[in-house]
């Protein structure tokens, strides 16, 4: 582990007229690829003209009119909310919207929005279309900027379970621009009164609308079957339009034929009344009638779907879909089927699934398939891996939905190994708290699976020291550091390469508490141990030569500090490269070691070339590019330039605010710093 020296690391509306047919569940899915560029200021870039990332509309669209919506905004704040049960055509009509008005817009941006994460991921969407940056924050907050300074355009946030996790959102773009969002909640009057959305609340479809749907979809000329299998269905749109594409699909079947398929299946429906239920029940029906048709096609789509209904319900790569011991040809035919089935989208070399359909073919035994290819995906070393971060953030809402889906009492282990990575990759980001929690449901996880003395066990307690240290929790953190080094020794001897990272790391806990001598101590037995272990060159030595360093030059030895710092720079560059995140931190720490000899030019020198050079690997707002720049401003304060660092140091408050929260050490510190130059 390493860190900087001197500082702690890091009613309801029916809508008709219309002559258009509506079809589809128009849900979209955003796959996070971040660049690694610098952004402009938000304020300076344009949307290309026409620029949006709307789902595909089908030309068929009948019992919805736009123009009803249209009016709900335009009467309202220019926000609205469309609400219904699932599957009642919401997403379609607000993409049809989107379409129709697509010219009144600067921009127009999609964002699926059931989850708080999803709504950070696709403002970071929005972000990688108009200009590239780095890290998730980066593309979040830029994302954000971009809407507070421009206008007149059209923002959709489907699907949104918790308003919570839009409403922070919707009060900082208020009145630059439109919004819809979709929902099945429906909050009552008031409450959407204060958040600023008018609601437009969409029921079932009319009966003429749902015969006429089925009769264009399907072309067949029988209006009386057409009627029963509406009533059937219950005139619910996402239903009709699976229900149209399974009769599509097999000739002479017809709407009736159809309706005895869902017989014995109905009675189900009709036993409960509950809204939500019965929504999702009736989605069910048909959905698992057509999952009988495609068995009869091609048993390994069956398959594949209910491997995807344990993942999120966005977009998946293709090549992430590496079904153990199946063909690869084959299962893109098997996608190919889902596809023609409507029961999967695929587009761009990716593939989601409806989070309803999802729902009804999920089954248990599916589960461990769903996650070794989640296991094969997750890139590994995701502390300093730099190129497999955007990777990582594709993954996460999945990972996050499979756990979920699996439950907290689940005994994979491949899916613990897996957790245990994201909570590293989530701790590298700033994203601390999450971290944290995710640490402890995998330590919890091992301990009952695979008892208290497993090498995985005791890697979790160590994971979720370090976890509870960049937290501020030290005392939290010694104490399982401690546990760990000793169970570590006992288990694994005092050679094994683990023991001897608990040691450093507790060193390094010992220092953060201020118990220097005893850092140092360990730092030197570490270092030691390495050496004869593992050798001078090797990674992990190489850091304990960095903290020995650190701690001497916190205990005031700071030639002997800026001595060994200078050759670790020298070694990390040879080892590991000039852009590998610990050559970034040891030329960092050497440039705070002349800061503290009095070296101010060099140290100012040095701090700037690798705020640049953080910038352009890490991003604007990874934790470590943050220390950078308020180092840099202590500097620029050493040698007289004092409005330079106060400049500095509020740039660098508002950041850490955004990025690490208020009540972060970190964030406070800087606050403390300002607060007293103001005095």
């Amino acid at each position: 582990m390493t860190g900087p020296a001197g500082h702690p690391p890091a009613g309801g509306v029916t809508v008709t007229g219309s002559a258009n047919v509506q079809v589809g569940t128009g849900n979209v899915h955003n796959a996070i690829s971040l660049g690694g560029t610098a952004a402009p200021t938000p304020d300076t870039v344009d949307a290309p003209p026409g620029l949006d990332n709307l789902p595909p509309v089908s030309a068929v669209f009948e019992g919805r009119d736009v123009a009803a919506l249209d009016d709900v905004l335009v009467r309202g704040s220019g926000q609205a909310a469309v609400v219904g049960l699932g599957g009642v055509g919401k997403s379609e009509l607000a993409a049809h919207y989107a379409q129709a008005f697509r010219a009144r817009h600067s921009l127009v941006w999609w964002i699926t929005a059931d989850t708080a994460a999803n709504v950070q991921l696709g403002l970071a969407a929005l972000t990688s279309r108009l200009h590239p940056v780095a890290t998730l924050a980066d593309g979040r907050s830029w994302a954000l900027g971009w809407l507070q300074t421009h206008r007149d355009w059209l923002l959709v946030l489907d699907n949104v379970e918790d308003v919570a996790d839009i409403e922070a959102l919707l009060a900082q773009v208020t009145g630059r621009g439109r919004v819809v969002m979709t929902t099945r909640r429906d909050l009552g009057t008031a409450r959407w009164a204060r958040l600023g959305l008018t609601p437009l609340r969409l029921g079932v479809l009319d009966r003429s609308a749902s015969v006429q749907l089925l009769q264009r979809l399907t072309g067949l000329d029988d209006h009386d079957g057409a009627g029963r299998l509406a009533a059937a269905l219950g005139d619910l749109p996402l239903a009709l339009e699976q229900a149209a594409g399974y009769v599509s699909q097999h000739e002479g079947l017809g709407f009736d034929g159809y309706v005895r398929l869902l017989t014995d299946r109905f009675a189900l429906v009709a036993a409960d009344p509950g809204e939500g239920d019965s929504a999702r029940r009736t989605v069910a029906t048909i959905w698992r009638a057509g999952m009988d048709a495609v068995a009869g096609r091609s048993p390994l789509a069956v398959r594949v779907l209910r491997v995807l209904a344990w993942l999120g319900p966005d977009a998946v790569p293709v090549e992430v879909l590496s079904l153990p011991h199946a063909d690869p040809v084959a299962t893109s035919d098997a996608l190919a089927v889902l596809a023609s089935f409507s029961l999967i989208n695929r587009r761009a070399g990716e593939v989601s699934v409806h989070r309803l359909v999802q729902a009804v073919v999920r089954q248990e035994e599916d589960a461990a398939a769903a996650i070794s290819i989640v296991r094969a995906a997750i890139p590994e070393a995701p502390l300093k891996n730099v190129a497999g971060w955007p990777r990582w953030n594709q993954l996460l809402p999945h990972i996050d939905a499979l756990t979920r889906h699996v439950g907290p009492a689940h005994g994979n282990t491949e899916l613990m190994y897996v957790n245990d990575q994201a909570a590293v990759y989530r701790q590298s980001q700033g994203q601390v708290s999450a971290a944290v929690e995710l640490f402890e449901q995998v330590r919890a996880g091992r301990q009952r699976v695979l008892g208290d003395d497993h090498p995985d066990t005791l890697t979790s307690r160590h994971n979720l020291a370090g976890a509870y240290q960049a937290a501020g929790r030290v005392a939290e953190s010694i104490e399982l550091f401690e546990q760990a080094r000793t169970d570590r020794q006992r288990v694994l001897g005092d050679d094994h390469p683990d023991t001897l990272t608990s040691r450093n790391d507790l060193a390094f806990a010992y220092r953060a508490a201020g118990r220097l001598g005893e850092a140092i101590v360990l730092f030197e037995q570490a270092r030691a141990s390495r050496r004869r272990v593992l050798g001078d060159d090797h990674p992990d030595t190489l850091v304990s030569r960095n903290n020995l360093a650190s701690a001497y030059q916190a205990a005031g030895r700071v030639a002997e500090a800026v001595d060994l710092f200078e050759q670790i720079v020298t070694d990390s560059r040879r080892v590991l490269g000039d852009d590998h995140p610990d050559s970034l931190a040891n030329r960092y720490d050497l440039a705070y070691a002349y800061h503290a000899a009095g070296r101010v030019a060099e140290a100012i020198d040095l701090f700037e070339q690798v705020l640049t050079d953080r910038r352009r690997v890490l991003g604007d707002d990874h934790p470590d590019t943050l220390s950078s720049r308020s180092d840099l401003a202590y500097a620029y304060r050493t040698a007289g330039r004092l409005t330079e660092a106060i400049e500095l140091w509020e740039q660098v408050l508002r950041d850490r605010r955004r990025v690490l929260g208020d009540d972060h050490a970190r964030t406070t510190e800087i606050a403390s710093l300002l607060r007293g130059h103001e005095a």
